[in-house]
């Protein structure tokens, strides 16, 4: 199964209960809090909220939410921007999504999601609609770990870009604690009292790939039924996760690799709460952001 379908599948089973929990609420506001707290670092020309000049009126702030989900990084940046199209290669994610967006009481026109993949070898025709390109601003919320080639993902987002747009991803900081959620994706819980073997050679490849530069996981495998479900879900999030671990050098070697510039990463101070199936665990987000170089 490709890394493609392993996502697909994951995040299909895992949409109705995806940020549900009482510590997924509270996680999406501190990083949704987060964000908004950064929008002079991101560095968009972005809108004002309620404006009522005709030339703000007038201006075209647009967002591309790759990797979406249900929505959190649209509803973050939502009144800053005056357009977003989400892609998620879920399909229940994507229907989620535009549910949510519909119940808000805006128009599709302006915000809305659709099922693909642009990292696809022959990506779907319809994202060579003119729709598809020149975003101000492409936002990736916790999405690389899951990504087959960061450096080539980087690419294809840049490609969306207009020239000085921003590329914004947000993940997981390398380094302390990291270990006890390797070993709960690599050691898959029985929860009848027994424990799974780790695939050496899943480990050996993760290890080893491009920029070492990868994270371990987040959110999205919570699931605290217990019996053979979690044992089933905690497979699919393995299958799903490419690696376990981003360094700052790491990012920035791909962001530049990739032809964006003015590059910046920066740590939030206070560590984010999870749980997965029972585990409790910190974590240490960054963002990191870099432009598409005008002319």
């Amino acid at each position: 199964m490709s890394i493609a379908e392993a996502n697909r599948k994951c995040f299909d089973a895992l949409t109705d209960s995806y940020d549900t929990k009482p510590w997924a609420g509270k996680l999406n506001i501190q990083l949704s809090d987060a964000l908004r707290s950064r929008l002079d670092w991101i560095g968009v020309n972005w809108v004002t909220p309620d404006a009522e000049s005709k030339a703000e009126a007038a201006r075209d702030v647009r967002l591309l939410d790759y990797a979406c989900g249900t929505g959190l990084v649209s509803r973050a940046l939502g009144p800053y921007v005056t357009s977003t199209i989400g892609i998620d290669i879920s399909p229940n994610m994507v229907s989620t999504y535009n549910s949510r967006a519909s119940a808000s009481g805006l128009p599709s026109s302006r915000i809305s999601a659709v099922v693909g993949d642009l990292f696809a070898a022959e990506p779907s025709p319809q994202f060579s609609d003119p729709q598809f390109f020149n975003f101000d601003i492409a936002a990736v919320g916790f999405g690389y770990h899951h990504f087959d080639d960061v450096l080539l993902c980087t690419k294809r987002l840049s490609e969306r870009l207009k020239p000085g747009g921003v590329l914004l991803i947000s993940d997981f900081l390398q380094g302390e604690g990291m270990d006890e959620f390797q070993g709960f994706v690599n050691e898959p819980k029985n929860w009848e009292g027994h424990h799974g073997h780790a695939d050496e050679h899943s480990q050996e490849h993760e290890h080893t790939h491009h920029h070492h530069s990868h994270i371990r996981g987040h959110g999205k495998s919570e699931n605290s039924d217990g019996g053979q479900l979690a044992v089933g879900l905690n497979q699919e999030l393995r299958a799903s996760i490419k690696a376990f671990s981003f360094d700052a050098q790491g990012v920035r070697g791909f962001f530049e690799e990739a032809g964006l510039v003015d590059f910046k990463l920066c740590a939030l101070e206070e560590k984010v709460y999870m749980e997965f199936a029972g585990e409790k665990m910190e974590r240490t987000v960054f963002f990191a952001r870099g432009r598409k170089p005008i002319g």
